[in-house]
């Protein structure tokens, strides 16, 4: 639908474009099986972030560059990538300069 319920609070999200994994310069929420949420934003393909994410859950190394605050709770937590769900939650329009943090989210 339309809609998505807030991974924390249960509100309703309303989304207002129409994205895929092929979609750039998104705004995208990770939801953890425990109930946690991270929400984080790219100018690539979000289905790329998203494997990077994978990644690094699968090949969770402390103090390497896979150790992240997202690896590092699945690791910590006992997930595993199987259970990573994702949604793009906004897709903001590509800015001048390239720079997505002038964009008002």
């Amino acid at each position: 639908g339309n809609t998505v319920s807030h991974p924390t609070k249960g509100t309703q999200i309303k989304l207002r474009h129409y994205t895929t994994c092929e979609s750039k310069f998104v705004v995208y929420c990770l939801k953890c099986p425990c109930g946690l949420a991270y929400i984080g934003q790219t100018i690539r393909a979000v289905k790329d972030r998203i494997k990077e994410h994978r990644g690094n859950i699968r090949n969770f190394k402390m103090g390497t560059a896979t150790d992240t605050s997202v690896s590092r709770h699945f690791h910590a937590g006992g997930h595993n990538v199987s259970q990573l769900k994702w949604l793009v939650l906004e897709q903001i329009k590509m800015p001048n300069r390239g720079d997505i943090e002038d964009n008002p989210i």
